[in-house]
């Protein structure tokens, strides 16, 4: 009876032999075809550049990738250079770009060729709050005498580029709290640094990893945050907006990953998951969120789109509305 069973297995197992070799190869989860590139619309050194290196390394560390993720900067027109790169590359699955909500509001605002909602929305893995700040030993270091000073002198606000959520920030506040800010564009947190301690503007706005050095420095003061709730660390004692009687003036911005048009949702997929991956790792909470006083979040990809592809329309109708009405 024992020899008979086994005949039949014999029988039957290269049939079954072929079967279960053929299922790994079909059931194969998709992978990058070599090395990911990973654009940075800015120069080397600033936040969006950090944000990258850090993903690009933990994803090679943690094995989350099968080669690597090399970083490519590619500076120029407020993001609008990369955005245009990355659009050259629809249906390229190996493609993938750092995006800034404030750029993603920029394109919009500026009326970019190619503007968020053309590319692939992968993921969100941070949200990044806003700060005013002033310089020590100015006579603007009490935000509430600051705002209505305002109304009755001119008090300029630096901020990094137009259309952008630095811009937002000086809309809202002076939407909301009957502020008479000047708004006074540079092209960079680090020129607005300059500027107040040269004592060409009154105060700036800043994301807190922006003007910790300074702070740290004794040379700036942190006035009120933009965000929901206190921020830890060193800037645990800095009030927020909504503690100063302004429920509506809460603004973060948001670091995202996006990809190319048109690419696969196998691919959509997989870097969903290695971006919930890297934002799950120690290295991540405690060397990038925590060292940068950023709010850790993660946003999938159908989350991040809901999000940009509302918000981002909404606000560069308020930031136009106000550039019709100075015109008047």
């Amino acid at each position: 009876m024992k020899m008979k069973r086994l005949t039949t297995l014999q029988t039957l197992l290269p049939s079954t032999l072929v079967i279960l070799m053929a299922l790994p190869a079909a059931a194969q989860a998709w992978q990058p075809d070599g090395d990911i590139d990973l654009i940075v619309p800015s120069s080397p050194g600033g936040g969006s550049d950090l944000n990258a290196r850090t993903i690009a390394d933990i994803a090679r560390k943690e094995k989350l990738v099968p080669d690597g993720i090399k970083v490519i900067n590619k500076p120029g027109g407020s993001g609008a250079v990369s955005f245009s790169y990355v659009n050259s590359k629809k249906g390229n699955d190996e493609t993938l770009m750092i995006l800034h909500s404030g750029q993603d509001l920029g394109s919009y605002v500026l009326n970019w060729a190619v503007k968020g909602k053309d590319l692939t929305y992968l993921g969100t893995v941070a949200y990044d709050d806003l700060m005013i700040c002033a310089v020590a030993g100015s006579e603007y270091t009490d935000i509430k005498k600051v705002i209505e000073a305002s109304k009755t002198k001119r008090i300029t606000y630096g901020g990094a580029q137009k259309g952008n959520g630095d811009h937002l920030s000086y809309l809202m506040l002076n939407n909301s709290t009957g502020s008479k800010f000047k708004y006074v564009m540079f092209n960079s947190a680090g020129e607005v640094t300059s500027a107040m301690l040269g004592g060409h503007v009154n105060i700036g706005i800043f994301n807190p990893s922006e003007c910790i050095a300074q702070a740290r420095a004794g040379k700036f003061v942190p006035l009120a945050t933009f965000s929901s709730q206190r921020l830890t660390g060193e800037f645990s004692e800095v009030p927020t907006f909504q503690e100063l009687g302004y429920p509506n003036l809460v603004i973060r911005e948001a670091r995202a990953i996006a990809g190319p048009p048109k690419m696969s949702a196998n691919a959509v997929k997989f870097y969903e998951k290695m971006l919930k991956d890297v934002t799950s790792t120690p290295q991540w909470q405690n060397e990038y969120i925590a060292k940068n006083f950023l709010t850790p979040v993660f946003l999938g990809a159908k989350e991040t789109r809901d999000y940009f592809v509302k918000a981002s329309p909404e606000a560069a109708e308020q930031i136009k509305k106000d550039e019709l009405s100075k015109k008047k």
